[in-house]
């Protein structure tokens, strides 16, 4: 196949011409991509991501051309990051689609490596989305998870991408500590769902969590979307609550994802409010589209084993998260600590964090007060997974749990929590017996013994 136009763009084997007629169906290719799956037949059967682009690019007119950007899609055999552009030509005589696909993995995989400089994400974010595409292409996915592979994990995967590359430009110190903790929320949450991805309810947790923190991470999550237009709105203060943390954000993201369908027009505007004689946490959603969402919701989202009640009410959608989910919790008073009492932070206790927050002494307290909170949880939950001879769950947890005693420069304990992960993915249970208990509770008395003396 010779088309001389696109001699000084098909170079390197860096890019691949294909030809479609102008309904998509195949004509030829120059087969430049080693990475390129053979096809035959119509282009929008192979290619779920030009599938859904499919009206957009059917209504080109001659001579147009369109573009997208940053491209992964199950069309290829490896994970391929492409930019696409296709136009449509007139061919003696035949119009014609004009597919040209660029490989730019190591330049965007160079990207991403920039954008999340912070330890541990880009080996976890690699290890998901290669999750994700083996989910996708296996043939006997039960059709329940297929229904809800982009709600639940595409739109997360989408909003954590968002979210680390905002999070590693200038931002005011709150902003990107908001993104820091939204990406937390979001990260946490496609652990979990990977590993419940094959069931077809949620396995219930008693995780406690701010219900502020799950509202921004919904938000974040939807800040990179064009199609977007959302407004959240809230009428009651954050309290701590109880609950399932990973089910109640996924809910809100589902039915979101759900009725806006990637319409361009597309708006919601999301309100939160406790109605507290029913103990329960209320969320209307209104939306220009909810009449034509209905359908959809009934058929993708109630259909799911453990979602949340669902009601129509003068017009607005109504989720109710009642008190077997979510338990709102009597806050517990408690005297504040002078701040004579309080030690001060440095930069030389704590050097790492201060040359990552750019030496802000605010910033670092708050990183150092959420971690001293969060250890805790970590440590009982790996006690837990190794009770529970979860040898994976335990793996994944050591992983996490190593940039915490990084964060508090305790330079003891990070040799050992690296001998745990490694025994718990070899499945080493001698070590594990011997070691794992007497690691939990030194870490766990100089954990109480930091906040004694930081908060």
């Amino acid at each position: 196949m010779e088309y001389s136009q696109y001699k000084s763009e098909l170079i390197a084997n860096e890019t691949q011409l294909v030809v479609l007629d102008q309904d998509g169906s195949f004509i030829g290719s120059c087969d430049t991509l080693e990475k390129l799956s053979g096809f035959e037949g119509l282009i929008f059967k192979e290619s779920q991501f030009l599938n859904s682009k499919r009206e957009q690019i059917l209504a080109l007119q001659q001579g147009e051309i369109i573009n997208y950007f940053r491209v992964s899609d199950s069309f290829f055999k490896g994970a391929l990051i492409s930019d696409y552009r296709i136009e449509k030509v007139l061919v003696e005589g035949q119009l014609q689609l004009h597919w040209l696909i660029y490989d730019r993995t190591q330049m965007y995989e160079k990207m991403t490596e920039r954008e999340l400089d912070e330890k541990g994400v880009m080996k976890q974010n690699s290890d998901l989305r290669q999750l994700v595409r083996v989910l996708e292409k296996e043939k006997d996915t039960n059709q329940t998870v297929n229904s809800r592979l982009h709600h639940e994990i595409k739109m997360p995967i989408s909003g954590l991408k968002f979210l680390s590359k905002s999070s590693s430009e200038h931002l005011d110190p709150e902003t990107k500590k908001r993104h820091q903790l939204s990406m937390g929320v979001i990260t946490g949450y496609l652990e979990y769902a990977v590993n419940q991805l094959v069931a077809t309810e949620f396995k219930e947790t008693n995780i406690p969590f701010k219900i502020d923190q799950i509202i921004a991470a919904v938000e974040d999550t939807f800040l990179g979307e064009s199609d977007a237009h959302l407004v959240f709105e809230k009428e009651f203060e954050s309290s701590i609550v109880i609950g399932n943390k990973h089910k109640f954000y996924i809910g809100i993201v589902r039915l979101l994802s759900i009725i806006n369908d990637g319409q361009p027009d597309g708006r919601v505007r999301v309100t939160f409010a406790y109605d507290e004689p029913a103990r329960s946490i209320r969320l209307t959603f209104k939306s220009n589209h909810l009449p034509d969402a209905l359908q959809r919701i009934v058929r993708k989202y109630i259909g799911i084993n453990g979602a949340f009640d669902l009601k129509i009410e003068g017009g607005v959608l109504v989720m109710i998260c009642p008190i077997e989910e979510i338990k709102m919790l009597e806050p517990i008073p408690t005297k504040k600590k002078s701040n004579a009492e309080v030690k001060q932070i440095s930069r030389a206790q704590f050097p790492y964090l201060y040359q990552i927050t750019n030496q802000d002494d605010e910033m670092v307290r708050d990183i150092i007060e959420g971690v001293l909170d969060v250890v805790p949880f970590e440590l009982e939950k790996m006690m837990k997974q190794y009770q529970a001879r979860d040898y994976d769950a335990l793996a994944r947890t050591s992983h996490k749990v190593k940039p915490n005693f990084e964060n508090l420069e305790q330079k003891q304990f990070i040799s050992k929590i690296f001998e745990i992960e490694a025994a718990a993915i070899n499945k080493d249970v001698d070590f594990l017996q011997a070691h794992l208990e007497p690691f939990v509770t030194e870490a766990s008395a100089k954990i109480e013994e930091l906040k004694r003396i930081y908060t």
